[in-house]
């Protein structure tokens, strides 16, 4: 019993002594656990001051080395690209001969359906669209189209899209229908000038996708150096592109399907300066 005794007495005295060595064991972990998670963080905020923004564009792989001109004609063409001429037109040509277009090689136009005014925000009807699809389409010449929208919220876009949808209706469109939204000079008078980007953008996003579900491919204009200062960029990296630069070469940096490389070109069947375009064809494999 004395033996027993002493034994508990021992263990006792040793509680402590456990309990002291458990915890200093728990304490150590946490601290480890602590500066692991401390390294972690600093890690992750070291990676993402470092970390490049990455745009959901794709980079185009043309090389400008291939382009072409021929008076008012450009051409491209390389291992995976060839290029096809085309202009875009609206009531500002007027009657048009387009017998003489095609002879010149044109073989893709840009028509405009209508537009809606800078200043009074009534939607027009281009007075020569009808001719000059008719006109295109009777000499095999493809067609796109195109809107000079001024909404100023997605109502207004939307009404915009109904309305083109309702005028491209019995006309077989080959080429996507466009969205052209540009800020008018016109001081105070101007109705987009107060939009943000991201209202511009919703407005752009709300007419594409608007055509898109009636069954038309769609597509965006405007200048390389104006898509960052009217979009949010980033919301519409799904569209179809349409440049707008008037140089020797255009300077966007990403995938684009058509450049109108002038806005001043002469040719023949047409008074006046012109606006031309080609359009990137992929090469089969």
């Amino acid at each position: 019993m004395m033996w027993m005794a002493k034994r508990r007495r021992r263990r006792k005295l040793r509680h402590p002594i456990l309990l002291t060595v458990v915890l200093s064991m728990i304490l150590f972990s946490m601290v480890i656990i602590g500066i692991r998670l401390n390294q972690r963080e600093k890690q992750e905020i070291y990676e993402g001051e470092e970390r490049m923004y990455v745009s959901p564009f794709v980079y185009h792989s043309f090389d400008w080395s291939y382009l072409e001109m021929d008076g008012p004609f450009v051409s491209y063409e390389d291992e995976n690209y060839y290029s096809v001429q085309g202009i875009d037109v609206s009531a500002h040509q007027k009657e048009i001969d387009w017998d003489q277009v095609y002879d010149q090689g044109i073989r893709f136009a840009m028509i405009r359906v209508g537009y809606r005014g800078y200043e009074t925000g009534i939607i027009h009807k281009d007075k020569y669209f009808d001719r000059n699809m008719q006109e295109a389409k009777r000499l095999g010449i493809k067609t796109g189209v195109y809107f000079y929208s001024q909404a100023v919220n997605p109502d207004e876009a939307r009404e915009e899209a109904d309305f083109l949808l309702s005028q491209i209706r019995g006309y077989d469109i080959d080429l996507p229908v466009v969205f052209d939204m540009e800020e008018a000079d016109t001081g105070e008078n101007g109705r987009i000038l107060a939009l943000s980007r991201e209202e511009k953008t919703e407005c752009a996003v709300t007419f594409l996708h608007h055509v898109q579900s009636a069954g038309y491919p769609v597509m965006l204009y405007n200048s390389t150096n104006l898509f960052d200062e009217l979009f949010v960029m980033d919301y519409l990296a799904e569209f179809e592109i349409w440049v707008a630069e008037y140089a020797s070469q255009p300077h966007y940096p990403y995938m684009f399907s058509m450049w109108q490389y002038t806005s001043s070109a002469e040719i023949e069947g047409i008074t006046g300066g012109m606006d031309m375009d080609i359009m990137f064809i992929p090469k089969e494999d």
